[in-house]
């Protein structure tokens, strides 16, 4: 009999190490999209198989035992040389392939539009988009690289700033008739707020920056998703802090205007996220250097062009 054939089930032991990554039932759960008590009757169940604490607990408080750190760090480097065996065999199965995982809005607003120029530039790879607003999970989804927005790197993942980002308002032009001369004339149009910007006080921010003393934006319309508050401006709900990224193709069309040229840092940047191991792939290659490329001719940081109206 081989000793692999003794080890416990493939199935607990990735319960096992997401547990051991979150140091929390229910975010595992989340992950694994299992329940709370699921998860917990997995860890009880490997630890009764093994007849060794694998977690210490104390109130609310989870941590990993001398035991269950050997045992995470074992699981994650074979669970790592069996995904990276398992991606060699797909791709000698379905070719060339690349599958990109990216932020909808940036998707919809800057990349799609211009993904053209890649496919036709690499006309054998198998180009697969993904739209998601979480980390890729490249370990189980298939995902071999991903552009997210943030305001730090991942541990354990390549991470290759590609882009900051620049906050600044626009409006539709049919929400007010009259040129804007000073940024204090926004305040008496509705402002709308995003959850994020609202946390780092980004209208404060602005306004502060303008000369403008104020405190953040109260009443009016909260929305959680750029391109929704986006789409609710153009339609002259209200002023909207935009991100450069996302509103380039609006101001270039006129249906959003930027009445004013003054832009401040963004907290967040993006970057090209990918293992270390998928780094190497062609198609990862290819499409990194095409990104860049892209980004330098056609950059989302260009300054807008002021409203004439």
């Amino acid at each position: 009999m081989h000793a692999w054939q003794q080890l416990p089930a493939l199935r607990t032991l990735r319960i096992f190490e997401c547990a051991a990554r979150h140091l929390n039932w229910s975010r595992a759960g989340a992950e694994l999209h299992l329940t709370h008590g699921a998860v917990s009757l997995q860890i009880k169940a490997l630890e009764d198989e093994l007849g060794v604490k694998l977690f210490g607990r104390a109130g609310r408080k989870t941590w990993l035992t001398e035991a269950g750190q050997q045992l995470a760090l074992g699981v994650r480097d074979a669970l790592d040389e069996l995904a990276a065996t398992v991606t060699r065999v797909r791709e000698r199965a379905a070719g060339n392939v690349l599958t990109l995982s990216v932020l909808p809005s940036f998707a919809a607003a800057w990349l799609v539009g211009r993904l053209g120029g890649f496919l036709a530039r690499h006309p054998d790879i198998e180009f697969n988009l993904q739209s998601s607003v979480h980390i890729a999970d490249f370990r189980n989804d298939g995902v071999d690289v991903a552009i997210r927005w943030s305001n730090r790197p991942w541990p354990g993942l390549r991470c290759e700033k590609l882009l900051d980002d620049e906050l600044f308002p626009v409006l539709s032009p049919r929400l007010t008739r009259r040129k804007l001369k000073h940024p204090a004339e926004l305040l008496e149009l509705p402002l709308i707020r995003l959850k994020q910007q609202m946390r780092h006080n980004d209208w404060v921010r602005w306004f502060a920056a303008a000369g403008v003393r104020t405190t953040e934006p109260r009443g009016g319309a909260i929305y959680d998703d750029t391109e929704l508050a986006l789409r609710a401006a153009a339609r002259g709900q209200g002023v909207v802090l935009a991100r450069s990224s996302l509103a380039g193709d609006r101001l270039a069309s006129g249906e959003l205007i930027a009445p004013f040229a003054l832009r401040v840092p963004a907290h967040y940047a993006y970057y090209l996220v990918c293992p270390e191991t998928h780094s190497e792939k062609p198609s990862v290659q290819h499409f990194r250097t095409w990104l860049i490329e892209e980004l330098a001719n056609s950059s989302p940081l260009a300054p807008p062009p002021e409203a004439s109206v």
